[in-house]
């Protein structure tokens, strides 16, 4: 008898283990995904011990670099070992920049004149030689516009006119400050100035409340604002003096020569000269050479998942990631590009 009640004793005991271990756990939640994630960001289950976080600092979440990011974050998490990224919506160029030299941002974009006036601490900037290339994307050029009966038709004549740029300390703004310089107009006392975004400049325009305004596009298609604009008002490309654009470029070696192609918008009948902005993915120097090369080898073995998602990583290819840099590539991605016969060129 006594044996049996030890038995018995013995089974209720472990029944109450079972029971307990089970009600410690906790019930797992539904992952929802971020009402605001970018196409192609990755929204899973946190990432396993000894996985590499990174974050991908893009644009506001209606801004071109924002999926663009989104994309590559999706190729990261999907092929590099031991890595899982997401996109996060920025203030674009300088939040990205100020980010990744503190250290809080793994990856940022950016146009390539801030980042490589930091690098060389030029326009008032503290140096800060720790930033390096992973690839370079889609370039941005600046147009001038006007509405077509205006007399603007130089930028010499933009003097004494109420002008509209981009932010002060954006790189539509820092531009814009190089272009009047090279024809001897001082932004702050030559002009009337209006800031602010794309939508405020063509509306301000189309109300008469500006006479010109200089912004930067897409080289490889023209913002939605832009098209409206041209299919609303009868608007005007102001074309830019070869000589002026070249001293420009001798100062500022991260803006380049080019053209507003013919048929950039329905008006525009003939090229255009204007200067050219590279686009940048940074990194820190500090970042592991061997992540750094599986996240280039990755994007170029996968590059067809970066196209499908934004027709703008399209541009970035053999001839282009590593041309221009604004400053060193890292190790890692400078390693890949060599081993797959890429041009490479870095800004003087």
């Amino acid at each position: 008898m006594k044996k049996s009640m030890r038995i018995l004793v013995a089974v209720l005991l472990t029944l109450t283990l079972i029971i307990g271990t089970a009600g410690c756990g906790q019930k797992a939640e539904p992952q929802t995904p971020a009402p605001d994630a970018a196409p192609g960001a990755s929204q899973e289950a946190p990432a396993p011990a000894g996985t590499q976080l990174l974050t991908i600092g893009t644009s506001t979440v209606g801004g071109a670099w924002y999926p663009m990011g989104g994309a590559l974050a999706n190729v990261i998490s999907s092929y590099v070992p031991n890595a899982k990224a997401s996109a996060t919506p920025s203030a674009a160029t300088i939040e990205n920049l100020t980010l990744v030299r503190s250290g809080k941002m793994e990856i940022g974009m950016a146009t390539a004149d801030i980042p490589y006036q930091q690098y060389h601490g030029l326009a008032g900037l503290e140096k800060d030689e720790s930033l390096r290339t992973l690839t370079m994307f889609s370039n941005n050029i600046i147009c001038i516009l006007v509405k077509d009966s205006s007399p603007i038709h130089s930028i010499e004549d933009l003097k004494g006119k109420k002008l509209g740029v981009g932010v002060q300390g954006s790189s539509a703004y820092t531009i814009a400050v190089a272009i009047l310089k090279a024809h001897g107009i001082d932004i702050e006392k030559d002009v009337d100035q209006y800031q602010g975004g794309i939508s405020q400049q063509t509306e301000a325009l189309k109300d008469g409340n500006i006479d010109a305004f200089m912004m930067t596009f897409p080289q490889g298609g023209a913002a939605p604002g832009l098209i409206e604009l041209d299919t609303t008002e009868k608007i005007r490309f102001i074309d830019m003096d070869m000589e002026k654009l070249k001293e420009v470029n001798a100062e500022s070696p991260c803006y380049t020569i080019g053209q507003i192609p013919a048929g950039y918008v329905d008006s525009l009948k003939e090229p255009v000269n204007t200067l050219v902005i590279g686009c940048v993915f940074m990194v820190k120097d500090t970042m592991d050479e061997e992540l750094v090369y599986n996240i280039t080898k990755s994007m170029f073995e996968h590059k067809d998942e970066l196209d499908a998602i934004h027709a703008a990583w399209k541009d970035t290819n053999e001839k282009t990631a590593a041309v221009n840099c604004p400053f060193p590539l890292h190790p890692g991605a400078e390693r890949y590009y060599k081993e797959a016969g890429f041009d490479i060129s870095i800004l003087p």
